[in-house]
């Protein structure tokens, strides 16, 4: 089952905390992309990800993953602690990310619902019904997708 993440945490507006931010920002093409990408396919169950600051007031995580809440947020924090070290110093409230208890915690309060409510039976961190996510795959899994891809049959024609 599919599940939504809209991990949006407000930033520190304090010029040394925009500085450090906005050396975030000059180096997350060359640096930090690559960590996270690398992440992201190790982890074999994230659909798509990005991160996005709105006016340097917040910074979002988004992601669209499978597999239970604690486990995809405990795998991201141990295979991303640096990164998340540095969002998480920019950040107002936010917990030592070596402290795992900690991260779920701050990590759900900052987890945004989505609209409407899942047809699919997706949950949020809580267990209620998760807000609306729409699915063109039908809820299938990461792995089942890309050993589709991996057909034969499904490549596109060369012309």
């Amino acid at each position: 089952m599919t599940h939504a993440l809209t991990l949006t945490i407000p930033l520190k507006q304090d010029p040394a905390s925009q500085e450090k931010l906005a050396a975030l920002e000059a180096s997350f093409t060359a640096h930090v992309q690559p960590a996270i990408a690398n992440a992201l396919k190790k982890s074999q169950i994230v659909h798509f990800a990005r991160v996005v600051v709105i006016d340097k007031k917040y910074i979002q995580v988004i992601t669209e993953y499978e597999g239970p809440h604690q486990e995809y947020t405990e795998f991201f924090r141990r295979e991303l602690t640096p990164v998340f070290s540095a969002i998480f110093d920019l950040a107002e409230g936010a917990p030592d990310v070596s402290d795992t208890a900690a991260f779920w915690e701050y990590s759900k309060n900052h987890n945004i619902r989505s609209l409407g409510t899942s047809t699919s039976g997706s949950t949020d961190f809580n267990g209620a019904p998760a807000g609306w996510l729409f699915s063109a795959y039908d809820g299938r899994d990461v792995k089942t997708i890309a050993a589709a891809l991996q057909r034969p049959e499904l490549e596109t024609p060369s012309f």
